[in-house]
């Protein structure tokens, strides 16, 4: 059963921090975190027997010598020190705390990981990790991890049971200016799990979607339940298909193996959303994260090059996307288009299409509502003007806000293009078989 959500907000909103483990050495995580926290001016306390004071700010032997109250701990110590530390913390009346430390079941220590729950459990501390990255909630400016930036604040939430593979997403997330809610790095979820994260961030005002990086899951039931009532959509990508990945999940995050085919039937039967890359987890996050996923799976493909069409109607009923008929636009379009037009979808506008030629096309369409979204295919031949097109599409998007996406194909040609779709939230697909792909993650929910 999920416990109260309520219980975790001292992870996302705390008052006061503990660092116990913050050192001088920039080599250690503890010094990166306490810098993080410090640098972000939050209310932090340094915790070192071995040191009078850290980067200027006194340092107590214990948590126990802070006079003030702390919401949260954040413990980056050797494995067998974490009991008492933990049960220090306990005595405080600490009742959030993210361990930081790895040599726990991950590295066959389970005995050890069950003390540290067993004992926070006595004093009613909730636990992150142990073996994580820790959290970022860009929204308060707090970094409480050792990853050294921050991203833009926005509305997805990326919950993933990988540090490394989270300081990876972070760095695409900030060079690619994309906005999160909250990063938060699970690890072994000796006690947090899945679960209670997505309790959590289903009430969250700031967070739009849910993106999980999954290897494994301990109590299925609990997360099924979690998500069955989640109005927000939740994408997961699951590692583990094969019996090869399954066995390395087991050593990187004490991740169980179970049949893969068990969790897919699971997160179709709870319309979950599973993608298959790291890049489709946030490339579909941002359409739900800005009110643009298509809401059925009538699709309707416009191009001006006859090959990538037919590679999309394949993708597309290869995925189960309906290539909707056109007949209720076909007459107006005949006005505004060559002869040689297809005279169906895709609808193919031949390949000396000129900017003015799509903007015929998108004022016919602007009124219609026999199709839930639009594939906008160019390739850049002598007369298209890629940028200008870019331009159309977007103002065609914004005039009718029908979910639309972009596959302008090429290099530096398109690169102008590109940036225009990116910066009006089209996202830009290398081509045709993969935009179906991932679309149809979007509209089969």
């Amino acid at each position: 059963m999920v416990k109260n959500c309520m219980e975790l907000e001292n992870f996302f909103n705390p008052r006061t921090i503990a660092v116990i483990g913050a050192s001088h050495s920039k080599e250690k995580v503890g010094h990166d975190i306490f810098y993080n926290l410090l640098k972000e001016k939050k209310r932090v306390y340094a915790v070192n027997p071995n040191a009078t004071s850290i980067l200027g700010e006194p340092s107590f032997a214990s948590v126990l010598d802070i006079k003030a109250e702390i919401d949260l701990a954040i413990i980056a110590i050797p494995a067998k020190l974490v009991p008492k530390v933990i049960e220090e913390c306990g005595q405080k009346a600490v009742k959030a705390v993210i361990i930081i430390s790895s040599g726990f079941s991950e590295a066959g220590n389970k005995a050890l990981e069950k003390e540290v729950i067993e004992t926070a459990q006595k004093h009613n501390i909730r636990i992150l990790g142990p073996n994580c990255l820790g959290v970022i909630v860009p929204r308060i400016n707090m970094n409480a991890s050792f990853f050294s930036k921050t991203p833009e604040k926005g509305g997805i939430t990326f919950i993933s049971q990988s540090g490394a593979l989270g300081v990876a997403m972070l760095d695409w997330a900030i060079k690619h200016q994309l906005g999160l809610s909250a990063f938060v790095s699970m690890g072994n979820a000796g006690d947090v799990d899945f679960a209670d994260m997505i309790k959590y961030f289903e009430k969250d005002a700031d967070t739009k979607a849910i993106c999980l990086y999954m290897e494994s899951l301990k109590d299925g039931r609990k997360f099924l339940e979690a998500t069955k009532d989640c109005k927000k959509p939740i994408i997961v990508l699951k590692a583990g298909r094969t019996e090869g990945g399954q066995k390395a999940a087991a050593t990187h995050t004490a991740a169980l193996a179970t049949e893969d085919r068990v969790y897919d039937g699971a997160f179709r039967q709870y319309r979950l959303i599973r993608v298959n890359t790291l890049y489709q987890l946030f490339e579909i996050a941002q359409y739900f994260v800005y009110g643009h996923a298509p809401k059925g799976k009538r699709g309707l493909i416009v191009t001006n090059a006859g090959g990538p069409g037919v590679l999309a109607s394949d993708g597309f009923e290869r995925e189960g996307i309906e290539i909707v008929k056109i007949d209720e636009a076909k007459e107006e379009l005949n006005k505004v288009l060559p002869q040689q037009w297809s005279k169906s979808n895709p609808v193919d506008i031949v390949g000396d299409a000129t900017p003015d030629r799509y903007k015929a096309v998108f004022d016919v369409l602007k009124n219609k509502k026999f199709f839930d979204f639009v594939l906008c295919i160019l390739t850049p031949q002598a007369m298209t003007e890629p940028k200008d097109v870019a331009e159309l599409f977007v103002k065609f998007y914004r005039e009718t806000g029908v979910p639309c996406f972009g596959c302008f194909m090429g290099g530096d040609s398109i690169s102008t293009a590109k940036r225009i779709l990116r910066d009006n939230h089209i996202t830009n697909f290398v081509e045709p078989d993969y935009a179906a792909k991932v679309i149809s993650k979007m509209v089969k929910k």
